[in-house]
């Protein structure tokens, strides 16, 4: 029996977890399991409402790259005195069915032809096969929320201009830009579905643009965004037409929320069968199952879960198997089709493996991780070995970092061969350096569980 502190402990404040505590029991759960010291020795804040600073979920205070100095009548000046909303009169549910030529924005990727949209976006889809209807959904934004979209268009790309191409040097990356686009989402104010869809955009837009030059604040403004829209997501959900900008920050967050035993902001919803996603791939179907297991996962961090809980979830993993009836209505290339099936199998072998760290501690011999482990390093491996060595296979970040916390294997070249990005993103560097952490911890004894090594250790985002 556990029962939630009236003053959280400063280690659970400072993570923003729940400071849970047993009767009789002066020390947290939290701090028990990890060793730590159970102080509350904060400065208590004062009394009354707080001012209003924008959302809650994007204080300027933990985003460091954003708090950039906008000089006056800069781009987002206008953001900054009044709420960023788009009225418009036409429901989302008519979205698709004006042609793309009806558009008079600037933004630069809408006037591509797909072809060239595709070279410039290709590390956001698994192939050119997505990319009309990517340019579609994003055209379709921008239509009725220019204001709103305009800078973090502009920064996302010069952004790839300097880490897909090398054209530009880091120092020419527009953050500028960027910065004026997280002014607009600290004061967004959602009225219509289409305000909703546009604040989704720019979030997971932000998102993306801080992992590859900073890594600081990703996750924070992805959540932010996602928190925004949940009311209006039942009403963006069953568009067909809009499932390129819905499904993949939503598969962004769960993959999070797996890692730090949180919930997922949306538990996504689908209204038909065979959903395939440019970034989740077959894995759509999987995601509500992620989800549940998050929630299980948290429950079990808190006492408030039983064991056969878990066994529900672990059984809807391991009876799980991709549905590939779109594949055949759809023209996708066989390289397409071999990387979302590898994909499928990493992240499925990749859900089993976190249940069984969920059950047991980290040991230096685990013969059950270390197979599962090995099952994901070689869906890999023999992907490469039917695909070629000179392909990418992108959007399974998340499987194999976990399969690299039980086998030690060098990382250099494994990123390279994960995305088209000609320089490594802030990101990456992140997760190096987690790992670094996380094996010197490994190797001086550490028994404890892995979630209390992603808590502990240096901050990082896990992609998808």
């Amino acid at each position: 029996m556990v029962m939630m502190q009236k003053k959280a402990c400063d280690q659970c404040y400072s993570r923003k977890k729940r400071c849970l505590v047993r009767p009789a029991s002066s020390i947290c759960v939290r701090c028990e399991k990890s060793s730590l010291a159970c102080t509350i020795a904060r400065q208590q804040l004062r009394a009354g409402r707080p001012p209003k600073q924008g959302h809650p979920g994007v204080a300027k205070g933990s985003l460091s790259i954003w708090d950039y100095a906008l000089p006056e009548n800069s781009p987002g000046e206008e953001a900054r005195e009044q709420p960023q909303t788009v009225n418009n009169s036409n429901a989302v549910k008519d979205a698709g069915e004006r042609s793309p030529s009806d558009s008079t924005h600037s933004g630069s990727s809408m006037h591509l032809e797909v072809e060239d949209f595709y070279l410039l976006n290709d590390i956001y889809m698994f192939g050119f096969t997505f990319a009309n209807d990517f340019q579609r959904a994003l055209e379709y934004c921008y239509r009725h929320s220019p204001d709103l979209l305009d800078e973090i268009f502009a920064a996302i790309s010069s952004c790839l201009s300097w880490a897909r191409f090398g054209l530009l040097t880091a120092d020419q990356v527009d953050v500028r830009s960027g910065a004026a686009s997280v002014e607009k989402l600290r004061n967004a104010v959602i009225k219509h579905a289409h305000d909703a869809l546009a604040v989704l955009m720019l979030g997971q837009a932000l998102a993306a643009f801080d992992s590859l030059v900073t890594s600081t604040g990703a996750i924070t403004i992805l959540r932010c965004s996602l928190s925004l829209v949940h009311p209006w997501y039942p009403d963006i959900a069953p568009n067909r037409f809009l499932e390129p900008i819905s499904i993949a920050p939503i598969f962004w967050d769960t993959v999070w929320c797996l890692l730090h035993r949180e919930v997922p902001v949306i538990r996504p919803l689908f209204s038909r069968p065979g959903v395939v996603d440019r970034v989740a791939g077959l894995c759509t179907s999987l995601l509500p199952i992620f989800y549940d297991l998050c929630v299980v996962s948290q429950q079990l961090a808190d006492g408030s879960a039983q064991e056969t809980t878990l066994e529900e979830v672990e059984h809807q993993i391991r009876t799980w198997s991709p549905d590939e009836s779109s594949l055949c209505s759809e023209a996708y290339s066989e390289l397409e089709i071999l990387s979302m099936r590898t994909q499928a199998m990493m992240y499925r072998t990749a859900g089993l493996l976190l249940i069984h760290r969920l059950r047991h501690p980290l040991t230096l011999e685990d013969t059950t991780a270390t197979a599962l482990a090995s099952d994901i390093l070689e869906a890999r491996s023999r992907f490469f070995e039917d695909a070629g060595p000179d392909v990418k296979l992108q959007n399974t970040s998340f499987p194999l970092f976990l399969a690299l916390l039980e086998i030690p294997i060098s990382l250099e070249g494994l990123w390279e061969s994960s995305t088209w990005l000609h320089t490594r993103p802030a990101c990456v560097d992140r997760l190096f350096a987690f790992s670094q952490y996380y094996w010197d911890q490994r190797r001086s004894g550490f028994h404890g569980s892995l979630f209390d090594l992603v808590e502990s250790g240096p901050e990082f985002v896990p992609g998808p």
